[in-house]
């Protein structure tokens, strides 16, 4: 059975959250692929390589908006690649929208040259997309996107798709809770809205390794290190680039039948950026299986088994659940984590590796997912459910699950990525 130390992991993911958020292409991100490249090498992984692409990243400073009137201020995040204000900030009279579906109903000549405040509901919904395009048409001289969802902290959506759009105006989102404070100037007064952030020219980087089995068919185990701008990113995905290191530590102290791929990714809080530059440089054939762990939430909660692939592969994980010390649980899904989802698209079955627990949901892509959240437990129990996965693996005479993927989980990947 795999040995995994906790310890050890945790102490991994602070020091990849100590170096601050890891926007793909920063220097932050830069300095945590060397640390990773650094750790395989110490294990005695071969073929570890830091595959580099050029790319754009965004520089973000600073976010606030301010009552001139009182004083008050309020933080919050720039949008990815949005427009910046003057030093001093820019000063105009606002407009409350409400939620994405009034946006139509505004006239375009009472949004122009105001700062339109206006709900953020949801992320993943092209209907909301689409009203936005039509509210930055309207050529308002700011946004602010009011977070629904995050009373703690504002969500930060690098969403590279959306960078034409937020570009074009200084755009940035904020608590819905905190602008309850200046409520009543959203209705015409002058407010002053600062963002400060800059577009720069970058390296995406995916970082490699490689531990050879008996057999060439071979399993891909892998996580993302990058985060949105401003988050320490310690649920997401520091944990589970630590979990990553320590498991691939493990089976280099064994001789494996089935050789083993790591991969940390850049770029997947950007659209999975960093996987879909991997799979269309790198032949996919005698890649069997993709394990992606992303998002550990902090314990109590349950551990997941998230997978894409035959109902042998279901049944299969459900008995390695059932062993599990932790309470866990498998499901049927090719639309849950991240960079497994481009190859469940590309046809490879896929496990995503995570678990549901008290700070899942609620801290990920903002300024508080940081590693005092979590404890070496949380990332334990996910570790030693991997490590379960793969003893399974190993003792197997023969893969236990067809390589395929039902057409409807492969269609939701697809659609998923296409989104």
């Amino acid at each position: 059975m795999l040995e995994f130390e906790e310890a050890r992991v945790y102490e991994t993911m602070k020091r990849l959250c100590d170096l601050g958020p890891r926007v793909s292409g920063s220097k932050s991100e830069e300095a945590a692929v060397k640390l990773i490249e650094r750790q395989f090498k110490e294990f005695g992984l071969t073929d570890v390589i830091c595959h580099e692409f050029p790319h754009k990243y965004y520089d973000a400073k600073l976010a606030m908006i301010q009552d001139p009137t009182t004083g008050i201020s309020i933080n919050g995040v720039p949008c990815w690649m949005s427009a910046e204000t003057p030093a001093q900030g820019l000063t105009a009279k606002t407009i409350y929208i409400g939620s994405h579906e009034l946006i139509d109903d505004v006239p375009a000549a009472r949004v122009k040259g105001r700062i339109a405040c206006v709900l953020m509901i949801d992320q993943h919904n092209t209907d909301i997309y689409e009203a936005w395009k039509s509210l930055y048409s309207k050529h308002p001289a700011a946004v602010v996107f009011m977070d629904l969802n995050r009373n703690l902290a504002p969500r930060s959506y690098d969403y590279n798709g959306l960078a034409e759009l937020f570009s074009t105006a200084p755009s940035m989102v904020v608590s819905a809770a905190d602008m309850a404070e200046i409520h009543d100037r959203m209705f015409g007064s002058k407010l002053r809205l600062v963002v400060h952030g800059k577009s720069k020219a970058g390296l995406l980087r995916n970082v490699t390794a490689s531990v050879s089995g008996q057999r060439e068919e071979t399993v891909l185990i892998c996580a993302h290190h990058d985060t949105c701008t401003f988050a320490p990113g310690a649920t997401d995905n520091a944990a589970g680039v630590a979990i990553m290191l320590e498991i691939a530590r493990a089976i280099s102290k064994t001789q494996p039948k089935f050789t083993y791929h790591f991969v940390s990714f850049g770029g997947e809080e950007l659209g999975m950026l960093g996987s879909k530059e991997f799979v269309a440089s790198h032949s996919l054939d005698l890649i069997s299986l993709c394990i992606n762990i992303d998002s550990i939430g902090a314990l109590p909660g349950v551990l997941l088994l998230l997978a894409a692939g035959t109902d042998k592969m279901i049944s299969w994980l459900d008995s390695i659940a059932k062993t599990s010390k932790y309470p866990a649980r498998c499901r049927r899904v090719a639309t849950s984590g991240g960079d497994n989802k481009v190859f469940a698209a590309n046809g490879i079955p896929t496990i995503h590796m995570a678990s549901h627990g008290t700070t899942s949901g609620n801290v990920s892509h903002s300024t508080i997912d940081a590693p005092s959240l979590l404890r070496p437990r949380d990332l334990g129990e996910v570790g030693r459910l991997s490590c379960l996965v793969i003893d399974s693996l190993e003792a197997s005479p023969d893969l236990p699950f067809e390589f395929e993927i039902p057409d409807d989980l492969r269609e939701m990947a697809v659609k998923r990525i296409a989104d």
